[in-house]
């Protein structure tokens, strides 16, 4: 079992109305930057109220918010516990499993087709190199593919690194859990040799228009890879 975590330099929360989500706010702040990793018994309660300035009502209701999207697990007579890092984790994970591969696929072709047009917008030469170093894991897939399983890895590395171009911290977290879910289940489809050289043509043209700064032609080409995608689900 993890340690306790500290209550370093905690700021004391200014008391106003929105007091318990304020104390809500810096303990997912904690959570979120890694400070109290998940895994962790947080501080107990007496060292939240004297390191905050609160009320013990405000600690717990803060506390009781953060469990409700799953960050925080109370365990009555042990304490309370960083359950995730972030609070889409477990809500978001689980409805997208529920959900069948194509509607996920769908509203994540939506997403991936909003991340290069902001990315097109927004990218930098460190941006575009990056993308460029991402297309050699690409080239290897393309080479050694005979099923989605071979080119997953990569096309997922190179769509998360699209997202992270964009500079909109929210949107890449978003893509990754949206990414994730399908693989299981369309890892062992075949790919022909003709989606190969497609596949690989395609992200090419992507990745220039991206450091090409056009957004147009970078939405467009995201839309043939889905669409290409999409055709060869059974």
């Amino acid at each position: 079992m993890k340690g306790v975590a500290d209550v370093p330099d905690l700021p004391r929360i200014a008391r106003n109305t929105t007091l318990s989500q304020r104390v809500a706010d810096e303990l997912r702040s904690r959570i979120s930057s890694g400070e109290w990793p998940v895994g962790t018994k947080i501080p107990p309660e007496p060292e939240l109220i004297e390191a905050l300035g609160v009320s013990r009502s405000t600690v717990r209701e803060a506390v009781r918010s953060l469990a409700q999207v799953r960050m925080l697990e109370t365990r009555p007579g042990d304490g309370t516990y960083v359950r995730a890092d972030n609070p889409l984790q477990f809500p978001l994970l689980d409805r997208i499993a529920r959900a069948q591969v194509r509607d996920v696929l769908e509203i994540r072709a939506m997403l991936e087709e909003y991340a290069a047009r902001l990315a097109a917008q927004r990218c930098t030469p460190e941006g575009a190199r990056r993308l460029r170093e991402l297309l050699t894991g690409i080239d290897t897939a393309a080479a050694q593919a005979h099923s989605f399983a071979d080119l997953l890895p990569a096309g997922l590395a190179l769509f998360r690194g699209m997202s992270e171009v964009t500079g909109n911290e929210f949107l890449a977290e978003l893509y990754q859990h949206m990414a994730a879910e399908p693989v299981d289940q369309l890892a062992d489809n075949p790919v022909g040799n003709a989606y190969l050289a497609r596949w690989r043509a395609q992200i090419g043209d992507l990745v220039d228009a991206i450091a090409d700064n056009d957004p147009a032609r970078a939405e467009r080409t995201v839309r043939a890879l889905q669409t290409d995608a999409l055709h060869e689900m059974p």
